[in-house]
């Protein structure tokens, strides 16, 4: 994971992963899920083989459990566990063993390792407990080769709303409070914002941009790479509109906006006198190498030193370019530095693996792609385009440059620049500058037939739309609360959470028939269903799904789904990331409180309880560290692991009506709204996994940007790796005796 390391707790660098224990003495942490399921078979007749009882039955249980266990310890934790000092086991209740403590680790020669154990196996209750205790030596050999990564939640999306879809938005909620200092929504598909609704919102699209009968946010802006078509709508103030083509409609006049422009060049890329691929690029022309008459529309390009442009080679893979960080010769527009470029790898980048891009560049012109300006009266900052048409009396523009002609009824205008002809319909233009081509009528200061007048072209935004895919199974090792059906049958898996004395609770817990120690453990733990269903025991539906209805007591921590979940009717605030593998996400408009993720809810509501999930807590009052390194090698110390940050993950979609939730939302497919508002603090992505179309007409998103030590970081995936296991572990039984 690239440019990012962690720490927990504070001293310590880099992210634990779910197979290692805690190191150098401390407690060795077993996960039973998987070890119940590997017990049955071969294993089941071993377990009869050795026991007679079936205090001792669970003692062997215990063994396979711990030897199943040390097959997925890594190589490098070994070395630090060598020695006498004891060692205990914790999480192996719900197989029936109250105690397990590992004695001894000691080397065997250059590769293996010989590990002694006592482990205790009990039955029954009361005066007819009984237990069974075993010794046990292993032979370990530990698999060799790279360690993988966990997938970690950490970095920031493109913007508090990410939109893998068209937006329709006509009628409830669309607003972003409290916006950052860059895109506030972002959308990967077309924009249209009808219906007399008025959205508060300011970002960028990849398709086109209608808005008619509402408005957008003030001081905001709307970049688009494709049209931007404003009709019968209220005027913001201080806006920017840049796109390929931009129109305002008759029925928008008025208004007041900081800049509206559009255009690029469409240029060949050459590179050592080839051409090599494409791009639209914004700039001016090298008078020397123009070619054809006025307007100037072919020639080589001297870039803009700002913004990002998509190069596409002829092989058709695709680069971004950012002409911030290369070096740009003003005199003959040749880009050095374009090796650094990203590859894009997106839907378009039909490419092969190994393209890459030459170091050194040269754009040639060969056309205009967009550059369209048409407007009434209004009044721009600065206006700006290939063609521009002005048809409505009145309105100023303190900048009024065009790349080609200029057609305009009435003006007032500051600087004039123009590379076409200009044509004045009315009586009142005012203004100077300079003109390449002619002018109709007189207007004083200006002046026309300019040899080698132009203003160049804007260029086109490039609008990040990217979206990292959701794989529920990514966070089910960091989950504390696992529901899943097993076998037909609901099975609560707990991990990494302790009591307020530290001990232990992890265990896999049947819904259906618990043993008495597991339904106290549950009862203390959860209540559904108004107070009637203590323990939760039957929140698994028929269908598969799951319902929680009613909670008056839910833990605080992870909790994984792995189908459909609804909650509704709750009486509590939920402090919890809801992780979901299969189905959507519904947050039912009926009575309900608040669903806060642990991080915003705070180290001393999650962590200083009856239960605590101890892989988010450093103590009863602080949550663990890490840390994020930036691309110039600055840190930053976090409070609250990433996840803590997420109030729902999704691999499929969401139903939402009137809640309000603290944290962020990341969903793999589709959003629906309905009913009430829904308030969300934190980001919202739409359309991890695939394209998703999202419409708005009732309910809708109140986003409000949360700020202050980690909470304004908006986490979505990142990259983690699988490993590279060279030799796979081995761990026998060498002997065992009953004490």
């Amino acid at each position: 994971m690239d440019r990012n390391r962690f720490s927990s707790p504070r001293k310590q660098r880099g992210i634990v992963t779910i197979l290692i224990v805690l190191m150098v003495g401390l407690a060795v942490s077993v996960t039973v899920a998987a070890t119940i399921h590997s017990l049955r078979g071969t294993q089941s007749q071993q377990l009869t083989t050795h026991s007679v009882t079936a205090a001792q039955a669970a003692a062997w249980r215990g063994v396979e459990a711990l030897r199943l266990y040390l097959l997925q310890v890594e190589k490098t934790v070994w070395p630090g566990w060598v020695g006498n000092d004891a060692k205990p086991v914790a999480g192996l209740g719900a197989l029936g063993v109250p105690s397990a403590v590992v004695t001894s680790v000691q080397a065997a020669g250059t590769s293996s390792y010989q590990v002694t154990a006592r482990v205790t196996g009990e039955a029954g209750v009361g005066s007819a407990l009984t237990t069974a205790t075993v010794e046990v030596v292993y032979d370990v050999v530990p698999g060799s080769g790279t360690p993988g990564t966990t997938e970690v939640c950490h970095s920031l999306p493109n913007a508090p709303m990410v939109f893998n879809g068209n937006l329709n938005y006509s009628g409830g909620s669309l607003e972003v409070v409290n916006p950052v200092d860059y895109e506030n929504v972002v959308v990967a598909g077309d924009l249209t914002i009808g219906g007399g609704s008025s959205a508060r919102i300011s970002g960028c699209v990849k398709g086109n941009v209608s808005l008619s009968g509402g408005g957008i946010t003030n001081n905001g802006h709307l970049h688009s790479e494709g049209n931007i078509t404003l009709n019968h709508m209220g005027n913001p103030s201080g806006t920017t509109l840049w796109g390929r083509n931009v129109s305002i409609g008759n029925g928008v006049s008025g208004g007041n906006y900081s800049a509206i422009k559009a255009g690029a060049y469409s240029a060949v890329v050459y590179s050592d006198g080839r051409a090599i691929g494409t791009a639209e690029v914004g700039g001016k022309l090298i008078a020397a190498t123009v070619t054809g008459g006025i307007p100037w529309t072919k020639g080589n390009v001297v870039p803009f030193n700002t913004g990002r442009l998509v190069i596409t080679l002829n092989d058709q893979s695709r680069f971004l370019l950012d002409l911030s960080a290369v070096t740009i010769d003003d005199r003959s527009g040749a880009v050095t530095g374009a090796a650094a470029s990203a590859r894009l790898r997106d839907d378009k980048d039909k490419g092969p693996d190994d393209a890459s891009l030459p170091d050194a560049l040269i754009f040639t012109s060969v056309s205009v792609a967009g550059g369209n300006v048409g407007l009434h009266a209004l009044s721009v900052g600065q206006l700006w385009g290939q063609k521009v048409s002005v048809l409505g009396w009145g309105g100023s523009y303190s900048t009024l440059w065009a790349g080609g002609d200029i057609d305009m009824v009435s003006a007032t205008i500051g600087e004039l620049v123009g590379g076409g002809d200009m044509t004045v319909r009315g009586a009142r233009v005012t203004g100077s500058g300079r003109l390449a081509g002619s002018l109709n009528r007189r207007l004083a200061n200006v002046l026309s037939a300019q040899v080698g007048t132009s203003p160049g072209l804007p260029g086109l935004p490039w609008c990040d739309a990217r979206v990292k895919a959701v794989d529920a199974e990514n966070y089910k090792g960091v989950a504390n609360y696992v529901f899943e059906s097993v076998n037909g049958l609901p099975q609560l898996t707990i991990q990494h959470v302790k009591r307020a004395d530290g001990s232990s609770i992890d265990g896999v817990y049947p819904l259906k028939s618990p043993s008495a120690r597991q339904l106290g453990v549950l009862q203390e733990l959860m209540t559904c269903t108004n107070g009637n269903d203590r323990g939760c025991l039957n929140i698994r539906q028929g269908n598969g799904n799951w319902l929680l209805d009613g909670v008056r007591r839910m833990p605080a921590g992870v909790l994984w789904f792995d189908a459909a979940v609804t909650v509704r009717s709750t009486t509590m605030d939920l402090l919890n990331t809801v992780v979901n593998k299969g189905g959507d996400v519904t947050l039912d408009s009926s009575s309900h409180r608040d669903l806060v993720a642990p991080n915003v809810a705070g180290a001393s509501r999650v962590c200083g309880g009856a239960f605590h999930p101890s892989n988010l807590c450093a103590s009863r009052s602080a949550f663990v560290t890490w840390e994020s390194i930036d691309s110039q090698g600055r840190a930053t110390t976090y409070s609250g692991l990433p996840i803590g940050n997420v109030a729902i993950i999704a691999e499929e979609g969401a139903t939402l009506a009137g809640w309000t939730i603290h944290g962020s939302v990341l969903l793999g497919k589709q959003l629906a709204t309905s009913g009430a508002v829904v308030t969300l603090h934190g980001s919202l992505t739409v359309g991890s996994n695939q394209r998703a179309d999202t419409t708005i007409t009732a309910g809708g998103i109140s986003l409000k940007v949360p700020d202050g030590s980690g909470l304004n970081l908006l986490p979505v995936c990142a990259g983690g790796s699988n490993g590279v296991p060279s030799a796979p572990a081995n761990a026998t039984v060498l002997w065992s005796r009953y004490l």
